[in-house]
């Protein structure tokens, strides 16, 4: 994980975006069913008014239903409302623009036009509207932002932990095999002063076999053995440039990813490990698109991953076999073992007792690698 991850960025700017619209809708039909059931049941608090004719059902319903509202701060969080009585016959009874009041002499008039709506029933609807500038909507769009935001910020700070860990593990790295370096270089130096002692007792020796005639076979041989030590010396010094060169190229390797051109690092390391694993397994043949899956995996998963190699190099036979892939006239047979769980290795048996290792993935890459042995089933028979 080296960049923020994109997933995790357009999951932030969507998430307040489809919780305001589900919540929204969601709070509307709520709060307009539960007044709804409250003001059903406040509707007609003075039915004996109503049976007696002293004021009618329309009046009675309008101040219970303005009562109401007024005393009930939820729906100020909405930007309109909607609130219709009717009977069961779909006559209008609130909202009305006229409810004229009858004289004393018309109670009986009255009180028969209120038995007659309440004997048809009275049904009441609620329903909201939740506008942009709405309280409720400004409210839903500040939560749910808050909690993108933190979810964000959570995302950042793995980020930042993750990279000063990498920093810090590539600098003790570096340090280590600068320090490595110098040990041979002073290693180097010393040879180097041991070699020109060396040359010095050689040349003294030679002088003194010319000079000296009577000890001139214990001369030859002291020559003999002094050549010998320089020959060794040479060998020793040449060891240990080859060193210093192998040094140097880990310490480059290690460098910061901004000096080097990461394609040709990733081509190197593909290069290396492919020569590495034909090197330990003389009776494997690994395929390039089994070395690209060694390197996809963790450190610990490459450990799991190469224990089964090594069984399939030594011993193929002893390795457990979970399925067979593919197979039939014309098709190779490929091999499918795991490993730590997640992991899979594809491999195809070659005449001689060898064994090809042709891909290497895990569990979440299976369809991936699947196709891609469907593709190349045929094409690798070996004579």
């Amino acid at each position: 994980m080296k960049y923020l991850p994109f997933k995790q960025i357009m999951l932030s700017l969507l998430l307040p975006v489809i919780l305001y619209v589900w919540s929204v809708p969601l709070c509307e039909r709520s709060v307009a069913g539960y007044h709804q059931a409250n003001m059903k049941q406040g509707l007609l608090q003075s039915e004996k008014s109503l049976w007696d004719g002293e004021a009618a059902v329309k009046e009675v319903v309008r101040d219970n239903l303005t009562r109401y509202v007024t005393g009930h701060l939820s729906f100020a969080l909405f930007s309109s409302r909607t609130i219709t009585v009717r009977t069961g016959f779909g006559e209008l009874v609130y909202p009305v623009t006229d409810t004229p009041s009858s004289p004393l002499d018309d109670r009986q008039v009255v009180a028969t036009e209120n038995y007659r709506l309440l004997q048809e029933g009275l049904v009441v609807d609620v329903e909201f509207f939740t506008g942009p500038t709405a309280p409720l909507s400004v409210m839903a769009l500040l939560v749910f932002s808050a909690l993108a935001m933190g979810a964000l910020y959570r995302v950042y700070r793995k980020q930042v932990v993750y990279i000063s860990a990498e920093q810090q593990e590539r600098d003790c790295a570096i340090a280590s095999l600068r320090a490595g370096e110098r040990a041979a270089e002073k290693q180097l130096e010393v040879l180097g002063g041991r070699q020109e002692a060396l040359r010095r007792s050689l040349e003294k020796a030679r002088k003194e076999l010319i000079e000296s005639t009577e000890s001139q076979t214990e001369m030859v041989e002291e020559i003999e053995v002094l050549e010998s030590l320089v020959e060794e010396n040479e060998t020793q010094l040449t060891e240990q440039k080859s060193e210093i060169r192998q040094l140097t190229q880990k310490i480059e390797a290690h460098r910061p990813v901004k000096e080097k051109k990461a394609g040709k690092r990733a081509h190197r390391e593909r290069e290396i490990t492919a020569r590495r694993l034909t090197t330990l397994y003389k009776n494997l043949r690994v395929h390039e698109r089994a070395v690209q899956g060694f390197l996809a995996l963790d450190e610990g998963m490459r450990l799991k991953c190469e224990e089964v190699i090594h069984q399939l190099n030594g011993d193929p036979g002893g390795v457990s076999v979970k399925r067979k892939v593919f197979g039939g006239k014309g098709l190779d047979t490929f091999l499918e073992t795991e490993f730590a769980y997640k992991g899979r290795i594809y491999f195809l048996r070659l005449p001689g007792g060898k064994v090809e290792v042709v891909a290497i993935g895990t569990k979440n890459s299976q369809a991936t690698e699947l196709g891609f042995l469907h593709r190349i089933s045929g094409e690798t028979k070996t004579a």
